[in-house]
């Protein structure tokens, strides 16, 4: 069995959240690896509750190798843009490392303009921190690698949202070995992918760049109705979001980002029904859910 390569939902509202959802956050574990994309308020939070459901997962599936989520342990942090339903969680999460004594280095990848905002919190807090801040500026109008692993390949790519936003494309470049073990899969063993696509209103290129992931998160804060006013907001519609996954050919959709104007009663009828007349796989997600990426 190959290592896990595992996406855990912390959030999926979307400015404002709600007593049911926070906003957007997401862990992936990958490669042995353990990365956060995006960090809104109370993503410190919503780790320690997300351990007692993968704990629960991975007893209801059988499956070995998740490892514990602990900010404390993170190998870098992905910030898609500095809107703060996506940022403002990085100032006590950065504090919170100091206070466990971390002191290996974090990588923060991020759109340049991201630098001062991590410099304000350098000189007012951070300027004691035991470990080193290494941030990686994107500034490409197009796909480029920005990280690399053993066993994996983490891109970035823009993204159309009115200010600078950029999604991430984390592929394995080589199967992962086995839980536990240093055993590699046979050069049979297929490589997996997942692509976050943040806030964005559709552009022509989208496709092309997360052509067959095995599984691509879509932001669809609108259902069609409002279409002009979510492309006004350089948001996308659920239809939008499943027409990319339809020209892309990926494995699996999901969605989230929801705008409060969405009844929670909405999301997984109406709202899905929209997704999937158009992409059959297509899941509209909740906080707390675990998603296993296979291969296609």
């Amino acid at each position: 069995m190959a290592g896990k390569f595992t996406l855990n939902i912390l959030g999926t509202a979307s400015a404002k959240p709600n007593r049911m959802r926070a906003s957007s956050a997401q862990l992936l574990q990958a490669a042995g690896r353990l990365f956060l994309i995006d960090c809104s308020e109370d993503t410190q939070r919503r780790i320690l509750l997300q351990n007692d459901r993968v704990r629960e997962w991975t007893r209801e599936n059988r499956e070995q190798g998740l490892r514990r989520l602990s900010a404390t342990t993170l190998d870098a942090v992905f910030i898609s843009h500095i809107h703060g339903d996506h940022l403002f969680g990085l100032f006590p999460l950065l504090s919170t490392l100091s206070l466990n004594g971390r002191t290996k280095a974090l990588t923060v990848v991020g759109p340049s303009n991201l630098g001062p905002v991590l410099n304000f919190y350098r000189s007012y807090w951070g300027d004691k921190d035991p470990y080193e801040l290494k941030f990686i500026p994107l500034k490409s109008k197009g796909p480029e690698c920005v990280l690399e692993y053993a066993g994996l390949q983490v891109s970035a790519f823009p993204l159309n949202h009115g200010v600078d936003t950029y999604g991430f494309l984390f592929s394995e470049t080589a199967p992962a070995a086995a839980p536990g073990t240093d055993v590699i899969p046979g050069p049979a063993a297929p490589l997996r992918s997942f692509a976050y696509c943040s806030d964005t209103a559709p552009f022509a290129e989208l496709a092309g760049w997360v052509r067959g992931v095995d599984v691509l998160y879509h932001e669809a804060t609108y259902m069609e109705v409002d279409a002009v006013k979510s492309h006004g907001r350089y948001h996308s519609t659920t239809l939008d979001a499943a027409r990319c996954a339809l020209e892309a050919g990926v494995g699996r959709l999901l969605t989230a980002h929801y705008s409060s104007a969405i009844r929670e009663d909405m999301i997984h009828t109406l709202y899905e029904a929209e997704l999937r007349s158009v992409f059959p796989r297509s899941f509209a997600l909740d906080d707390g859910d675990i998603i296993d990426i296979p291969a296609l």
